[in-house]
């Protein structure tokens, strides 16, 4: 099993001298908390709010966030208009996975550093290297440029069973989940292993930019992004009808999205020490790269439309279905290309414009209901695929910006991330969705005349970039490319605090 990549790890770091005076590690361990329309504009549908997401697959969800359904995963409701969903067929041993992974893109389709800030909170009782290096009181800012948020995995098994599960990130570092893991590497510094007059408690050699290297050797050998792993161990895949909604943690649907990815008809599954979860979850911080380039070409022009744009798929298999989107405060719209981006091929269209657009909750629940369909067509159970659209739609649907949505081979997905999991199931899916935010010329422009303001000491200019919320750091990266400014330099000190080695990734 990958268990065995962490003595090799750790025998190298004591041979070097103990690089950063970590002779005790932290490797995980029994770790505890810490903490529309085809090819077009969607149109309004008349006296119709199209399919009803907020009780996912027929199931409803309680103030803790767990599933009501008698007790039982096993039965996951009807589809919109009667008839069977896709779901679990009732025999058979099956693992089905979801995820997204986030981009910012300048107009030059240039990937922009910065993108480690939270949309979601999650729950105190979730795993996070992050919040144990951050224990020594500085700030930890690693600045990324591909952010991969929430792969959750379901099991399904018509009677209960015993297997194991890993997670490895060959270029990356998996930073939080949960249940809790028997190891995970790179490891965290432990308590009292700090060089002398340092302070005491946990260091994190990768994510911790003050982290006391005694030498660049030390800093790029253990300070580097890479070889990431999360190994559960044995896994009990529990009986279909187990009743462990009392015995989950909570995390109240009104305060976590977490909890929508619970309102799945999948089996529970509990780990060695007892905690109980309908999914395992994972995040983190890499290097990978995606094989579809976002460029625009040109602005937006009335009459003609949106800003043109060119999507190029570089992979040698055919993408996904596609849809682009302009969400405003008050309304939004969307067009989708269900024929995807053949291997080596180029999509080219203009960014839907805010004008005569549908009112934002019409376009939110259409836009919902295409994108529940489309992961459906993906094999996802249809239960899932609509967690997955409830967990993540006020950040894709609701939250002002242009960005596109697109469905990634698995093929680079399992490159990327393989996960292993022992026995070998029947089936195993994964379906990773990218999420890609665009900066437009015309928000270049704003952003560099903001710039501008802050050199010359305008509160308004600094309002301006805190308005962009998580998007702040990446939109001013990009503006100081475009426009070098002392002051500027200055305020992304402040918010990123730090430059680690990380150049893309969770």
């Amino acid at each position: 099993m990958v268990t065995g990549r962490m003595l090799p790890w750790f025998g190298t770091l004591l041979a070097l001298g103990a690089c950063g005076g970590v002779p005790d590690l932290g490797v995980g361990v029994d770790d505890s908390p810490i903490g529309g329309k085809e090819a077009g504009p969607s149109q309004p549908a008349s006296g119709s709010k199209g399919a009803v997401l907020d009780e996912p697959g027929g199931m409803s969800l309680d103030t803790r966030g767990t599933t009501s359904s008698g007790g039982s995963a096993a039965t996951a409701g009807s589809d919109v208009g009667g008839s069977p969903p896709n779901q679990y067929p009732g025999s058979g041993f099956v693992v089905h996975e979801w995820g997204t992974d986030t981009i910012v893109v300048g107009s030059d389709g240039s990937l922009q550093r910065g993108l480690h800030h939270e949309e979601e909170d999650l729950p105190g009782f979730v795993y996070d290297r992050i919040k144990a290096a951050a224990l020594l009181g500085g700030t930890i800012s690693p600045s990324v440029t591909i952010k991969m948020e929430t792969p959750v995995t379901y099991f399904y098994s018509d009677v209960p069973r015993t297997v194991r599960a890993a997670v490895s990130f060959p270029k990356g570092v998996l930073t939080q989940w949960y249940p809790g893991v028997t190891s995970f590497l790179p490891p965290v510094a432990a308590p009292n292993a700090m060089l002398p007059n340092q302070p005491l408690g946990y260091a994190d050699p990768v994510l911790d930019p003050t982290f006391p290297f005694v030498s660049d050797e030390c800093r790029t050998q253990f300070g580097t992004v890479g070889s990431g792993l999360l190994d559960w161990g044995s896994i009990s895949v529990l009986a279909r009808d187990a009743n462990v909604g009392a015995t989950m943690p909570l995390a109240p649907v009104d305060k976590f999205s977490w909890s929508y990815a619970r309102a799945v008809a999948a089996n529970p599954v509990q780990v060695a020490k007892g905690e109980t979860e309908r999914f395992l979850f994972y995040r983190g911080l890499g290097n990978f790269d995606l094989p579809v380039s976002v460029r625009v070409t040109g602005p937006g022009t009335a009459g003609l439309g949106g800003n043109p744009i060119v999507l190029r798929n570089g992979f040698s298999e055919a993408i996904g279905p596609v849809f682009m989107m302009n969400v405003g405060k008050d309304a939004a719209i969307y067009s989708q290309f269900s024929h995807g981006i053949a291997p080596g091929g180029e999509l080219s269209d203009r960014l839907p414009m805010l004008h005569g657009t549908s009112p934002l909750d019409t376009y939110v629940d259409e836009l919902s209901a295409a994108v529940t369909g489309a992961l459906d067509d993906t094999g996802l159970y249809h239960d899932e695929a609509v967690a997955m659209v409830n967990t993540w739609k006020r950040q894709w649907f609701r939250t002002p910006g242009t960005r596109l949505l697109y469905i990634i081979p698995q093929t680079w997905t399992d490159a990327s991330i393989p996960l292993t999991i022992e026995p070998k199931p029947d089936t195993m899916l994964r379906v990773m969705l990218i999420r890609v935010e665009i900066i437009t010329p015309e928000q270049e422009a704003e952003d560099v005349a903001a710039l501008a303001g802050l050199d010359g000491g305008s509160k308004e200019a600094l309002d301006h970039f805190a308005s962009l919320g998580r998007f702040t750091e990446p939109r001013l990266r990009r503006a100081l490319a475009l426009a070098p400014s002392a002051t500027g330099q200055i305020h992304l000190t402040k918010i990123a605090t730090a430059n680690t080695l990380v150049s893309s990734g969770e």
